[in-house]
């Protein structure tokens, strides 16, 4: 799904990323772990084509990552940044949100598959009526989640994505997203459970 070939990343004279070389599997889950600073988000902005200026040749699903492809590439990622913009009124339209882009209208999700993944993140459906100021932090992290699962991409990046979660709902949400056999993810993370069940682990910094 994705190859990685000399990647050299610098950021003010300091070097993010020296050499470095990797391959993923299709449906493979990748957990990168190591403090602030050394480079986690990079490689997801990196790889969601937010971080032009590199050195090196990265592909993904057999598309070289650059300039000219970046439109075919995003058509491929559902993507989770740690800090999200939440420029919506109600949980309602920040889950649809995604949706209204012409390239994910053909995914836009029934009733039916709400339902499911709502039930899976213990979610009520009632809350598609409330404003967003009316639901807590894990609730909005869950239902961002859920939207990124929904838009049904064969590649996930996801950039802490159980943060906000107690222990009980975190393991939840993560046994039912990498359930996604198909589906190639890539997460910043520190959570233990999230590491723990990943098929591959990028230790950065150490």
């Amino acid at each position: 799904m994705i190859k990685i070939a000399n990647l050299n990343i610098n950021f003010k004279n300091e070097i993010i990323y020296n050499n470095f070389n990797y391959v993923l599997k299709k449906g493979e889950k990748l957990a990168i772990t190591g403090k602030s600073g050394t480079g986690k988000s990079t490689l997801l902005n990196l790889l969601a084509g937010f971080i032009p200026d590199f050195k090196g040749v990265i592909s993904i699903n057999n598309i070289i990552l650059n300039s000219d492809n970046i439109g075919k590439i995003r058509k491929l990622i559902a993507w989770l940044p740690q800090e999200t913009s939440l420029n919506f009124d109600t949980v309602n339209e920040l889950l649809f949100a995604p949706f209204n882009f012409v390239v994910n209208q053909e995914n836009n999700p029934n009733k039916e598959k709400i339902s499911k993944i709502f039930d899976k993140f213990e979610l009520s459906e009632k809350l598609l009526t409330k404003k967003l100021n009316e639901i807590s932090g894990g609730q909005r992290q869950r239902i961002i989640l859920a939207s990124c699962i929904l838009l049904n991409k064969p590649l996930l990046l996801v950039d802490e994505p159980t943060s906000a979660l107690d222990e009980n709902i975190k393991r939840k949400v993560t046994d039912y997203i990498f359930s996604k056999k198909k589906m190639t993810i890539i997460a910043a993370t520190h959570d233990k459970y999230w590491i723990e069940n990943s098929d591959r682990i990028i230790h950065l910094g150490s």
